[in-house]
């Protein structure tokens, strides 16, 4: 697989395009898009990029394609401003992972790097970091986790977020491309917090109080992204990955910025 592109020794091969407000979105047929996309598309022209048909009025151009139609990303990329990275290829297990979470990904960073996105943000998990919650549920930690503290996945899924996330680095590190990493919690399209809380989904999560506070503690509004996305677009630090829910008073989860120093 092409990594992103690295730093000459001369100096740094991205320079940012003219600002603009036009953002191209991966997975764009998904819940997550749905729940951001009416209130994005006020303020920014949003492209739609996914492998199933994007049925949603906000978007002022749609393309069914698969992420590995170089070409097509390639110049979707080249016309966007920013690339909000939603596309998940957990569905399709260990290969749809590596696909998506990984390949796309350094597609992405790599056409970014070349035609001067002035920033990407990459839709990782609190699964990269979920770990610490399984040593919570077994009565070992407190599952307090900071940003900056290394990455403990807590399965497969957990573990591609994870190699996302240094992707994403490394393509800031070495071309100075701006990069931010959400780890985004619960979101559902259709259902509220209540509903989810006393249904059937997430049953390893159990049915009593933890599962109760779990997800109060990492439900996500789609409000509440919105206003993460743009702090993220106008951010001036060249990389910054966060816990990306709607509760930033509780304690499991640390949801100060994490800037990429010591």
């Amino acid at each position: 697989m092409d990594l992103p592109v690295q730093a000459p020794a001369s100096g740094l091969p991205w320079e940012p395009r003219p600002q603009g407000k036009r953002i191209l979105i991966t997975g764009a047929a998904g819940s997550v898009a749905s729940l951001i996309s009416g209130q994005l598309s006020e303020s920014y022209e949003l492209i739609g990029l996914d492998a199933a048909p994007i049925e949603n009025d906000d978007f002022v151009e749609t393309h069914q394609a698969d992420l590995n139609d170089e070409a097509l990303l390639t110049r979707l990329i080249s016309e966007a401003d920013y690339v909000l990275h939603l596309a998940t290829g957990a569905a399709d297990g260990k290969d749809g992972l590596y696909a998506i979470e990984i390949d796309a990904t350094n597609r992405i960073l790599a056409a970014a790097i070349q035609h001067g996105t002035r920033r990407v943000v990459l839709a990782s998990s609190n699964h990269a970091a979920g770990w610490h919650e399984r040593e919570h549920l077994a009565g070992r930690g407190d599952g307090h986790v900071k940003p900056s503290d290394p990455p403990r996945p807590d399965g497969m899924y957990g573990a591609a977020k994870a190699y996302m996330e240094a992707l994403g680095r490394f393509a800031s590190d070495s071309s100075g491309l701006p990069v931010s990493v959400l780890r985004i919690g619960t979101m559902r399209a259709n259902m509220s917090l209540q509903e989810l809380i006393d249904s059937d989904e997430l049953a390893y999560l159990g049915f009593g109080e933890f599962r109760e506070q779990r997800l109060k503690r990492t439900w996500l509004t789609g409000d509440d992204l919105v206003a993460m996305l743009l702090d993220e677009f106008n951010a001036p630090e060249p990389y910054r990955l966060r816990f990306a829910t709607s509760t930033p008073e509780q304690y499991e989860w640390d949801h100060s910025v994490y800037t990429g120093g010591s």
